[in-house]
């Protein structure tokens, strides 16, 4: 059986300051890995000092700097608040510095405030999440992708770097 560790990025007390609160969830993550754990999962949230984590694949990448073995999880990436024509290229280059360590976790979004504040409703955000999944994957699957939808619309093109 694996087990996983999950960064809530949850910070009660802001008068700890981002820069601890960043320090304790890398610490969590090497205890994680000490302990025989086989993952940790990254959340992704925005405009809100209680859920402390706008960058999932950046923090993928510094805990992959401080690691050596434990996989990497986005839990989840709130795929229809990116533009999947660049993300796929961040996805790629997280892989890439992370060593092959990065689970991509994908979903629609949880918050109906957080998906309005940033353009999404949440009663829009499942047809999204569909489309931006389905770009997504020809991105990183193929080397030149087309793309006609409700969302996306786009000429051939090749993300770089290449996953």
């Amino acid at each position: 059986m694996d087990f996983n560790h999950f960064l809530t990025s949850y910070m009660p007390d802001t008068s700890i300051g981002s820069r601890q609160h960043f320090k304790n969830m890398l610490e969590e993550c090497g205890t994680a890995e000490k302990l025989g754990f086989a993952t940790v999962s990254i959340p992704e949230h925005h405009l809100i000092n209680l859920l402390m984590m706008p960058s999932p694949l950046q923090m993928a990448v510094k805990i992959a700097s401080v690691t050596k073995n434990i996989k990497i999880t986005t839990g989840i990436v709130v795929l229809p608040l990116h533009d999947m024509r660049t993300y796929a290229g961040e996805v790629a280059t997280a892989d890439i510095l992370t060593d092959g360590r990065l689970i991509l976790g994908v979903g629609r979004g949880a918050f109906p405030w957080e998906m309005k504040r940033l353009g999404t409703p949440i009663e829009q955000s499942k047809e999204k999440f569909v489309e931006s999944l389905e770009v997504l994957q020809l991105l990183l699957k193929n080397k030149e992708v087309s793309y006609k939808g409700k969302y996306y619309d786009f000429e051939p093109l090749t993300i770089m770097p290449r996953p």
